[in-house]
């Protein structure tokens, strides 16, 4: 469920796998269509961090046992040759859907996107999917 509230479900009081850090990746801000194989860097308030990769449906998520947060989180995008800072840091949890729900608007931050820059995104190939550590 590519763009949804990830840990509405996988929080320690959902009904699946619990997840620390969870959302998903677009290719610009307008474009619904999935990114895979992005590497999202995550940097916490104790300056550890972690590395997770974007699959084919665009999500990315962290297991407890992986990596669990100090806040607030940095976080970062990068592949195809593009990297992107997100503005702001992240301070109630690790959700990304919480405040990235579909288009930009006063109770949405808009889509998490690798580049809003057209000529820059013509040069990701289309139905690009890593899915893994490139």
């Amino acid at each position: 469920r590519p763009g949804q509230p990830c840990l509405l479900c996988h929080a320690d009081s959902g009904r699946a796998g619990h997840f620390t850090v969870a959302g998903s990746v677009f290719q610009t801000p307008d474009d619904a269509r999935p990114l895979g194989g992005i590497a999202v860097r995550l940097i916490d308030a104790s300056r550890r961090e972690f590395v997770a990769y974007s699959n084919c449906a665009g999500n990315f998520f962290v297991y407890p046992q992986e990596y669990e947060p100090t806040l607030p989180l940095w976080v970062s995008l990068s592949g195809h040759g593009i990297a992107i800072d997100m503005e702001s840091p992240m301070n109630k949890d690790g959700d990304c859907g919480t405040c990235h729900q579909g288009k930009k608007s006063p109770t949405s931050a808009g889509a998490v996107y690798l580049t809003d820059d057209p000529a820059r995104s013509a040069m990701i190939p289309i139905g690009a999917c890593g899915g893994a550590r490139p």
